[in-house]
């Protein structure tokens, strides 16, 4: 009986000692500070790489950024430059289409003025039928100007304005286009009325054409007919005023494409 007791006393104390190795100790408080030690002494002997590999990685980021940032500048720089070539081209037709319509509008309102001065002078100012069908088949003629806007328009509808970065010749181009857009609104305008109102009336009475071994439908009698016929004033008026009016708007375009191509060729 007492052996049992002891055996029981015996294993009373066994399961006393485990549980007392279960329960927490000093020595886990110890084995967690060793731990937060070891992790203080990596970051300590570590934090130079650490560093030096963030200093890299920022590094190759702001070089592969610049070198981005380099090659879009250069391609901006090469279309800027194929934009200012195409557009300088551009003017330089202008010029050429200016300087033709400007000089026959010059000739036709010449040739209007000659044919005014004889109708309110036939006796002062006297012309021969031949000069008279000369005239009238000058003013009727309709010499127009259409720019070339192909690069300019490329330029706004494909968001490329902001490659132009001198502000001045982006104020000269828009002023210059707007009015060669104003020219052939007049243009328009123009050819209509003489369409309407004085092709019909003249075509009655001028030949289209000089060749041909006809007789001129117009000699000296009904020259001085048509120098007292108020149509016929009135349209060979139609015909000058709207030439004038033209002329003013050909050379204001003028100047300002003069001033676009100055313009350029600073830029180049």
């Amino acid at each position: 009986m007492e052996e049992k007791i002891k055996e029981t006393g015996s294993a009373e104390e066994n399961k006393g000692d485990e549980s007392a190795a279960e329960m927490p100790g000093k020595e886990v408080p110890k084995t967690t500070a060793g731990k937060k030690h070891r992790v203080r002494e990596l970051i300590r002997d570590m934090w130079p790489a650490y560093l030096i590999e963030i200093l890299v990685i920022i590094l190759g980021i702001s070089i592969t950024l610049a070198l981005e940032e380099w090659r879009d500048h250069s391609k901006e720089k090469e279309l800027e430059t194929i934009y200012q070539k195409n557009l300088l081209s551009d003017i330089e037709v202008d010029l050429q289409s200016l300087k033709y319509t400007i000089g026959s509008t010059q000739q036709i309102i010449s040739k209007g003025e000659e044919l005014l001065a004889f109708i309110n002078s036939p006796r002062e100012k006297p012309i021969s039928p031949g000069q008279a069908e000369a005239d009238l088949r000058q003013i009727l003629q309709r010499p127009k100007f259409i720019s070339s806007d192909a690069t300019f328009s490329d330029l706004k509808s494909s968001g490329n304005l902001h490659l132009l970065k001198d502000l001045r010749l982006k104020n000269l181009l828009f002023a210059y286009y707007n009015m060669a857009q104003n020219i052939k609104e007049v243009q328009d305008a123009e050819q209509q009325a003489t369409i309407v109102i004085s092709g019909a009336y003249f075509l009655k009475r001028v030949p289209l054409s000089t060749t041909g071994s006809k007789a001129s439908p117009i000699n000296d009698q009904s020259l001085q007919t048509l120098a007292g016929d108020i149509e016929f004033r009135n349209n060979v008026i139609l015909r000058v005023d709207n030439r004038r009016e033209l002329l003013i708007g050909y050379q204001k375009a003028d100047s300002l494409v003069t001033q676009v191509r100055r313009a350029l060729s600073a830029v180049e």
